[in-house]
């Protein structure tokens, strides 16, 4: 760590400390890099004799200081042994006074007392300390340092003292920043690496049949879900995966969610509020992408994501918005007949192979239009054409195929042909 020379003017404090945030894998790694460093006394700056006899004597009697400290920190919450363990707490708080002494006194600094700073705010974010805690505790440095010094300076000494207090402040501010910038690093670090563990164990959990408990379970851990929470799931291919994204980091805030690429697709996996039986409206409003049914447990998910991935592999382009398993049947069905689907869809639309084209789109079109309501009327308005001319066409399909469209179950076998008809490859 470079010690950087002594500036004629005290630093501001830097801002006041915030909760740190897992960065997401889309977050600015240079936003992590914490506030840049205060000038600190150095080598070149001139140190008052009287100041650098108050060190050597504070260096003597370290445990005082350290002691003293010990009582006023193990006040905050985290400090009383519950995150920071007593022994830890005395040798870390041991090494930074012996840091601030050396710095106030401009004594020389071993590559090991160095990296100090650096070591502490690490070590702190590994073991889960809030960063407002941390650099609260580290800031009581500075009082208890003035507080020794002021104890061992006479009144005729005092205005001198005062004149090094710049000097004490800096250090420590020196000190405080070097440990918020080494914080925020651990913490980006130990978000890469729980979300490549979560990526790698949702992936198997994604490629399992959902059935291996323990599995489950450490998927629930790292989600910081209850297993048998509700979920849901949906898929989106790779045009509108950015969609997506920009979606669940908008109006997911706050709520559990997960999203991993899976078989060349987007997978969304997101805790479903309580009681709910079906995905908001709002979270995937004009996302196209496939919805699977929800999900009644962690171990359901995989199921749900499959269903998802059924009906995401049949989207075309036309979707404006998600695509439920209900609406979506038909072309996945269509898919997985195989060699059946162009049988199914030469036998019954064989009938109409003689048309021209365009006579041909229009009697289709009307039985779709027609087969989408069940009603003359609303066919007639759909499509601006006189209601004789609907019936006509209905009749002249029934003639050329032998299927009449306003018989429910010949309507349902002519839509899924007309389907099956559409997946042939061109």
């Amino acid at each position: 760590m470079h010690i950087p020379p002594v500036s004629d003017t005290p630093r501001p404090a830097p801002a006041g400390p915030t909760d740190p945030v897992v960065p997401s894998d889309s977050a600015d790694p240079a936003a992590l890099s914490g506030p840049p460093a205060p000038a600190t006394p150095g080598p070149g700056a001139p140190v008052p004799p009287e100041l650098r006899a108050l060190v050597r004597t504070c260096l003597d009697d370290l445990d005082t200081l350290v002691g003293r400290y010990l009582t006023e920190v193990t006040a905050l919450e985290g400090y009383d042994g519950t995150t920071v363990a007593p022994d830890d707490l005395r040798e870390t708080a041991r090494d930074c006074f012996e840091l601030l002494l050396r710095l106030i006194g401009g004594l020389p600094l071993s590559e090991e007392q160095r990296g100090v700073p650096e070591r502490l705010g690490r070590r702190r974010a590994r073991q889960g300390m809030p960063l407002e805690r941390l650099l609260q505790a580290v800031r009581m440095d500075f009082r208890v340092l003035w507080t020794a010094f002021l104890e061992r300076t006479g009144p005729a000494e005092l205005t001198q003292l005062t004149r090094g207090a710049v000097r004490v402040w800096e250090a420590v501010e020196f000190h405080t920043v070097h440990v918020h910038a080494a914080y925020l690093d651990q913490v980006a670090v130990l978000a890469r690496e729980q979300e490549r563990e979560r990526t790698a164990l949702m992936g198997r959990l994604l490629s399992s049949d959902g059935r291996d408990q323990q599995l489950v379970a450490q998927a629930a851990t790292l989600l910081q879900v209850g297993a048998q929470s509700d979920f849901a799931v949906a898929v989106a291919h790779p045009d509108s995966q950015q969609e997506m994204r920009r979606a669940v980091s908008a109006r997911l805030t706050g709520r559990v969610s997960h999203l991993q690429q899976h078989n060349g697709m987007l997978v969304l996996v997101a805790q479903l509020p309580h009681g709910a039986h079906a995905v908001p409206e709002p979270w995937l409003d004009g996302v196209a992408c496939a919805v699977g049914p929800v999900a009644r447990g962690l171990s359901r998910v995989p199921d749900a994501v499959r269903v998802a991935e059924a009906v995401a592999a049949t989207m075309d382009g036309r979707a404006a918005g998600p695509v439920r398993p209900e609406d979506a049947w038909m072309p996945v069905a269509a898919a997985r007949l195989g060699p059946f689907a162009d049988v199914l869809a030469d036998s019954v639309l064989a009938g109409l192979e003689p048309l021209a084209p365009h006579d041909r789109e229009r009697l289709v079109e009307t039985v779709t239009a027609y087969c989408a309501t069940g009603s003359i009327t609303e066919t007639t308005r759909t499509l601006y054409c006189h209601r004789n001319t609907v019936l006509k066409r209905l009749g002249r399909f029934a003639e050329l195929t032998g299927y009449h469209p306003v018989r429910p179950a010949e309507a349902a076998t002519v839509l899924f042909a007309l389907e099956c008809a559409r997946n042939r490859p061109a």
